[in-house]
């Protein structure tokens, strides 16, 4: 899931606006932004929080990029609502006017998984099941993977364009006529670049049978050279091919998360010798059993591997 998280994540920091305007929320909205939340103890569970204002309210949006989701979907969000809330506590300080915990709403984003269509809303109910009332977490569900590529095509911005290879009735066709509609949307051509390279690293999960690799090349170099020639990224990927870009996502993911249990073990920030002796040790986990055992780690035996002598 690295990979996915880390291509998201960096496209959805540039089309916050976009993002809330696709999800068709109930609330009049005067201005959107990134909340950083202090989730590095927390091994930054969290994929990305939208913060919206407007009408005097603030109110955010939890966002959750999840691949092939499970029976515990809804046991998944539960969690890391939990998180957050908690992260929210931690920064609020009542003694200097902090105020209250702002409201949350929960999007599970799906990017792959089951051919049944989903509900618009899933739930973890945490009391007993013959209880009349409801008491646990509500979340909703945004199943992209299921969507048709007009859908895609109707929301606002270019943010929902980078999940039509997922679509449902994606083809050859469709691929080259959203690759025309990003050139006509976005003018700059760096930006366009960074939403052909998503779609690339998204079009491996071929929910449907088809990655549609090749179709996305093949449009990008006929209709938008000039968004190749002015990334470094892009260049890499079409003439290297995919799997470079996704082996160097799998490499980030590690290490993130290597960072991220190591912060919530030390219980603070990591050093920047620390940060630097996470890189060079995640840059061994080529085998992901590997990987999987070093997070399994008791304290000790994980800080001595991170950071001790044989580390450099």
């Amino acid at each position: 899931m690295g990979q996915y998280d880390i291509a998201l994540r960096h496209i959805a920091l540039r089309c916050g606006d976009e993002l809330a305007q696709g999800l068709a929320l109930a609330f009049a909205v005067d201005s959107v932004s990134w909340l950083e939340t202090q989730l590095t103890a927390l091994e930054r569970r969290i994929d990305r929080v939208l913060e919206l204002r407007g009408g005097g309210e603030r109110r955010l949006v939890q966002l959750e990029f999840i691949v092939a989701p499970e029976s515990d979907l809804a046991l998944r969000m539960f969690e890391y609502a939990v998180l957050l809330v908690l992260s929210l506590r931690a920064a609020v300080d009542p003694g200097r006017g902090g105020g209250a915990i702002p409201p949350v709403e929960s999007v599970a984003v799906l990017l792959s998984g089951r051919a049944a269509p989903w509900p618009t809303s899933g739930q973890f109910r945490t009391n007993w099941p013959e209880s009349e009332r409801f008491c646990g977490q509500s979340f909703r569900i945004e199943p992209v993977y299921q969507r048709k590529v007009a859908e895609l095509m109707a929301r606002p911005g270019v943010f929902w364009l980078v999940f039509t290879p997922l679509a449902v009735d994606a083809t050859e066709g469709s691929i080259r006529q959203v690759v025309e509609e990003i050139r006509r949307r976005e003018p700059r051509d760096e930006q366009r670049a960074e939403l052909y390279a998503v779609m690339q690293v998204l079009a491996e999960l071929a929910p449907w049978g088809h990655t549609w690799h090749k179709e996305i090349r093949m449009r990008v170099q006929e209709l938008d050279q000039q968004s190749i020639l002015a990334s470094e990224t892009l260049r890499e990927v079409f003439e290297q091919g995919i799997e470079k870009g996704i082996e160097k996502g799998r490499r980030q993911g590690v290490e993130e998360m290597l960072r991220g249990v190591l912060a919530r073990r030390l219980r603070r920030e990591l050093s920047a010798a620390e940060h630097a002796a996470v890189a060079n040790r995640a840059s061994t986990l080529d085998d992901p059993l590997a990987a999987a055992a070093v997070f399994e780690l008791e304290t000790e035996a994980l800080l001595a591997w991170l950071l001790g002598p044989d580390a450099e």
